[in-house]
């Protein structure tokens, strides 16, 4: 998938939050207030994680704007940090360690999001690997058109990594991206709907060049509500328009994202949760298929310390697994079960 989740459309699992909702609640995996803005500049600054100039600068930039506002002007819509292990069977764990993520009121339409992810890669027969995965941005609320709330994206993401023991075999990748997004509200077989279009754009590539190379623009639609009491569905369908630099000409790519989830209830601040996930995507011009699915099963424990924090704990392991492609004339195909994944989070909530 080229995006890798950035789009708006499902904030869920997107992250981005809308500026019109800065009371969602937001989790925040370890407690992290505003003046902690004020820490993550220094220790970018003072070089305690290898960082290149570009993260440096606007990590340093979103702090001092953060620190800087909650003096005179706007609120926090929300504000993450998160640890989490994902440990799967073919000898891969990853540890992703949020520093921040969420967004800032800057006014009643504008919103600062940011997301600041440190990763660590454990690989077996494999030298360990680091690397960043940030975003940056601004959402600004521009009104109604015909019925649909439109809110505008303005994003900047930039992604690295290198090899952990001499920081060689390094890479990184910046995108510039804007991202119109209407939404409203629907009624389907008598049920809730939040619908969406995204259009979306990359005006960038790993080398700063626009409208050119790894560019692209988008089309997506999204549906997602409230089935049952217990069950929701959220969906997406994609439309990928992507520059080949092989065959110098754009390349284009449908995909579709969904997911079904189920929570029960049980005792003492403790749910029971099932995440079905089908991801898909297929290029007409490669005649390239690719898919992934899971069933994943959750004990998640919550605890309310007042109405602004509180903490939970979960662990999860995906009872089901698959992964496939098939790839014309390719020798890498795969139509594999095997590489189940456990994942195990702690955390808090501020909201």
């Amino acid at each position: 998938m080229p995006r890798n989740r950035l789009s708006p459309g499902i904030e869920k699992y997107g992250q981005i939050p809308s500026p019109e909702s800065n009371s969602q609640k937001i989790s925040a995996y370890f407690l992290v207030n505003n003046d902690k803005a004020a820490v993550l500049g220094n220790i970018l600054k003072k070089g305690y994680f290898k960082v290149s100039n570009t993260i440096q600068k606007t990590a340093l930039a979103a702090a001092i704007a953060l620190t800087s506002t909650t003096s005179f002007a706007g609120e926090l819509g929300s504000l993450t940090s998160e640890v989490k292990v994902n440990d799967y069977e073919k000898g891969l764990t990853k540890t992703e360690v949020t520093i921040g993520k969420g967004s800032y009121k800057l006014s009643d339409d504008v919103s600062f999001l940011f997301d600041v992810d440190k990763d660590f890669i454990d690989s077996e027969g494999a030298a360990r690997k680091e690397g960043w995965d940030t975003q940056f941005g601004l959402a600004q609320g521009i009104g109604t058109i015909g019925d649909f709330n439109t809110t505008m994206y303005y994003l900047f993401r930039y992604d690295a990594s290198w090899k952990a023991s001499d920081e060689s075999d390094s890479s990184d990748t910046k995108q510039y991206i804007i991202a119109p997004y209407l939404s409203k509200d629907i009624s389907l077989g008598g049920k809730d709907f939040s619908f969406g279009i995204e259009l979306w754009a990359q005006l960038g590539n790993d080398n700063d060049e626009s409208l050119k190379n790894i560019s692209g623009v988008e089309t997506n639609f999204y549906l997602s509500g409230a089935l049952s009491e217990n069950w929701n569905l959220e969906l997406a369908w994609y439309n990928f328009d992507y520059y080949d630099t092989d065959e110098e000409e754009y390349d284009y790519q449908i995909g579709t994202e969904n997911y079904l989830t189920y929570s029960l209830p049980l005792v003492s601040g403790f749910s029971f949760n099932i995440e079905n996930y089908v991801e898909a995507y297929h290029t007409p011009d490669s005649d390239t298929t690719i898919a992934y699915a899971h069933i994943q099963p959750e004990i998640e424990f919550k605890k309310e310390v007042n109405e602004n924090f509180s903490w939970h704990a979960g662990v999860s392991y995906e009872a089901f697994n698959w992964e496939f492609k098939d790839a014309k004339g390719n020798k890498g195909d795969k139509d594999i079960f095997d590489n189940n994944e456990f994942q195990a989070y702690l955390g808090f909530t501020i909201q």
